[in-house]
Formats: C-alpha cells, sequence, structure tokens
C-alpha cells in the first residue's frame, strides 16, 4: 500500500511539474487559438470572372487576386484612362470636330452617338458621350485632336500606364476595339481607376448617370444618354450601396468586363473583373465588393517616440496591427523623410511616411478614412520578426521535448511498479509453495 501511495505521489509531482513548466511559456505563444483574433490573410469568395483584383484605393492594398496580373482584352474599360487624359489636357467647353476617321467608326454594332461629319461638340459632351454612352469614334477624334493620331495617344496612354506601375498594359487605341496588341490586367486597371477617381472632373460626370447633348450644328434634336454601368443607379434592381464610378465593357474577344468604384464610411474599393460571361460581371462585383467591406479595416498609423509618422494602413478585421510587418528602404534615416511600406501575412498592405521626430503634427498624423490608431513602435520590423518567430518556435520544441520527457518518465515509473508487482507476486508464491 506504501508503495502504490509513492508511485501515485511521483507520478502526481510529474503532472504538476508539466503544468507548472507548461504555464511558464509566454503567453503569445497560445494566441492563436484565440478564435476572434485573425493572423491570415482572410479567404476570398468563390467567382465565375476569368481575373479579379480588389484593391482599396486609399492604401493600394490589393484585398483580393485572382489571375489579376494576367494579360487579357479590356474592351471599353479602356476609355476610363482615355477620358483621364482627356480631362488633363483639355478644357471644358473646348469643342471637337468630327473627321471622316472617326465618323467611320459610328457604325452598328459600334457603342456610338451617331455623330455626322463636321459635327462639332463640347468636350463636356463627349466626356459623357465616352463615360456614359461608350461612343467609340467620340473616343477617335479626342485622340486625335489631343496626339495628331490614334498612335500618338496610344502611346501617351501607355506611357502613363507605366507611370502609375502597370506592367501588363499595352493598348493601341482610344476605344478599347480588339486588337491583338491591345491588353491589359485586372490589377493594371484597378491602378488605372484608383488614378481615375482622384480626379475631380471625372467623378463629377461619373455621377451624372444621364445627360443630354443639346442640339448641334448638325443635328436638331437633342441625345440623351445613359449610364450602362448597372451597380451605379443606387435605387435600381443591380444597384450597389456606395458605388460611384465605373465603366462597362463587352467584345467576343474580351467578354464581359467591369471596373467599378465604391465608398462606404471611409473606405473606398476598386473592383476589376475581366473575361466574364452572362451576369458573371454584376454578381462577381458585388460578391467581391462585399468581401472587401465584410473582412477589412483602417487603420492609421501615428507619431511614435523615435520618429513621426504619417499613414493609413489597411486590416482584415480582428487582426492585432502588432501582427504587421515594415520595410525600410536601404539606408533610411529620419534625418530624410522616407516610406516605410507595412505588410501582413505576406500581404502589402499601405505604407506611412516617416520623418524626424515633431515634424508631423498629432492631428495631420491621423488620417480621416481610418477606424483604428496605433504607434509604430507597436509594429516589429521583419528581423524583429523573425526573432519573434525564432523563439516562438524554440519555445514550441521545448514544449515538446518536455512532454516527450514526460511521457518517458511515466512508462519508467509504471514500468518499475509492474517489475515491484512481478517481484512481490515470486516472493508470495514461494512462501506458498514452501508452505
Amino acid at each position: 500500500m506504501i508503495r502504490k501511495n509513492s508511485a501515485a505521489r511521483t507520478f502526481l509531482c510529474l503532472l504538476l511539474a508539466f503544468v507548472f513548466a507548461a504555464s511558464c511559456l509566454p503567453q503569445t505563444i497560445f494566441a492563436t487559438t484565440d478564435k476572434k483574433t485573425v493572423t491570415t490573410w482572410p479567404e476570398g469568395p468563390e467567382n465565375n470572372s476569368g481575373a479579379v483584383c480588389l484593391l482599396d484605393a486609399d492604401t493600394g492594398a490589393v484585398l483580393y487576386d485572382k489571375n489579376m496580373d494576367e494579360q487579357r482584352y479590356p474592351a471599353s474599360i479602356t476609355k476610363i484612362l482615355t477620358a483621364l487624359l482627356i480631362i488633363e489636357n483639355k478644357q471644358m467647353t473646348d469643342t471637337v470636330t468630327f473627321g471622316e476617321h472617326a465618323v467611320s467608326e459610328s457604325i452598328p454594332g459600334n457603342a456610338r452617338i451617331n455623330v455626322q461629319l463636321g459635327e462639332t461638340i463640347t468636350v463636356e459632351d463627349a466626356l459623357h458621350a465616352i463615360l456614359l454612352a461608350s461612343a467609340n469614334e467620340v473616343c477617335t477624334q479626342l485622340a486625335i485632336d489631343i496626339a495628331g493620331s490614334e498612335e500618338g495617344f496610344a502611346a501617351m496612354m501607355n506611357e502613363r500606364a507605366a507611370a502609375l506601375g502597370c506592367t501588363n498594359t499595352h493598348f493601341v487605341n482610344a476605344n478599347g476595339l480588339p486588337d491583338p496588341n491591345h491588353y491589359t490586367s485586372a490589377h493594371d486597371m484597378a491602378l488605372i481607376m484608383q488614378e481615375c477617381i482622384k480626379n475631380e472632373t471625372f467623378c463629377r460626370i461619373e455621377s451624372d448617370l444621364t445627360y443630354t447633348i443639346q442640339p448641334t450644328n448638325m443635328t436638331s434634336t437633342p441625345r440623351d444618354l445613359q449610364n450602362h454601368h448597372a451597380l451605379l443607379f443606387q435605387d435600381g434592381q443591380w444597384g450597389y450601396k456606395g458605388a460611384f464610378a465605373g465603366k462597362t465593357g463587352y467584345t467576343d474577344e474580351a467578354h464581359n468586363t467591369l471596373v467599378t468604384a465604391a465608398k462606404r464610411g471611409n473606405m473606398t474599393l476598386v473592383c476589376v473583373v475581366l473575361t466574364c460571361d452572362n451576369l458573371d460581371y454584376i454578381n462577381d462585383t458585388r460578391t467581391v465588393l462585399d468581401f472587401g467591406y465584410d473582412n477589412f479595416t483602417h487603420y492609421t498609423l501615428k507619431n511614435a517616440k523615435k520618429e513621426s509618422l504619417s499613414g493609413v494602413v489597411t486590416l482584415p478585421k480582428n487582426a492585432k496591427i502588432e501582427t504587421a510587418t515594415y520595410t525600410d528602404p536601404d539606408g533610411a534615416s529620419v534625418e530624410e523623410p522616407y516610406t516605410r511600406q507595412y505588410f501582413f501575412d505576406d500581404h502589402f498592405i499601405g505604407t506611412a511616411e516617416v520623418s524626424a521626430p515633431g515634424t508631423v503634427s498629432d492631428s495631420s498624423s491621423v488620417s480621416s478614412n481610418s477606424s483604428e490608431e496605433t504607434d509604430s513602435t507597436d509594429i516589429p520590423t521583419p528581423e524583429e520578426n523573425k526573432k519573434i518567430s525564432f523563439l516562438s518556435t524554440l519555445l514550441y520544441i521545448l514544449l515538446g521535448l518536455n512532454g516527450v520527457a514526460f511521457l518517458i518518465l511515466i512508462i519508467v515509473v509504471i514500468n518499475n511498479a509492474r517489475k515491484r508487482r512481478k517481484r512481490r507476486n515470486r516472493r508470495r508464491n514461494n512462501r506458498n509453495k514452501r508452505h
């Protein structure tokens, strides 16, 4: 009986020692078991589009990606860049007169407003014709007026796209009519739309869901235009809450394409879908935008003790900003302002401007489009993150070894107990035989 109690006490001591050792480990090791804390990038929704990009226009973070860098035909969503270049190179009160080449594109099967040779309209009218009615002949004539030729205007488009960071885009015309050398990607179109919606005139024209071109020198009746983008009609069957700008596209080669900008609360998102069939371009856009608003939020990076900071990043909802990392340019110093990049789960989530302490005021460091605030000292550098990861891994290994040692000790205790029972049984049997 005494030996049994001794074995039990030994087992209990070992168990308590194991529990104590485990409790001494840092609590952060077990943080991932908290279901309320997000530590990985949310999984995107199912959709039928060939390529998709969901971009946070405020931070530049890509929230969802499906084949976003594949080269595909854009069709008429090309025209958002055409419109931007027209706005930047013309006055709204300027006029444009249509020549033979542009009028030759005003044919059945092409999106058009049926201009006539020698007809004159204002640039304001022309931009509405492009963004609402998707008029191909209007794009061509403005391209010729601005650059002298379609080829020259296409070169301007490609130069501007490259400056915006586009790497899979090459345009050969201003309207998106089919050409093997006219292509883009979902990511590139999102970058272009991000730039377009910074322009007040672009957004103003996009906000006009209907528009009337008054009688001209060649027509006695007005032309009534209506936007083709169903998600922009808030009260319509397909209206999407917060959608404020966008462009539709379709050719047999490109299938349906769609670019959409939406704003809810303080977050502006851009969604691009390419190579879509039937109504997938509408349904997929709604689904992807919902994914963005349901799963992400903004965090403001405020001033730290050792540096002044101004920036906003995008994080999954319920994610801890401390789990993000950042990288600085080689040789960066607060003595010379620079841009810092932030990441979460290997995803780029935004940037912040870094400078010497006191150069950014507390008020200016808090962006109006943010929902949370944090001090930059809470966020580890990649080197610090690697060190934390190494220490966490080491502690897991020690915990595992502790567990193995514990099991071995249990086995030893059990085996010793069995051996003692066998010896007692043999002695008992020997005594019985002698009697």
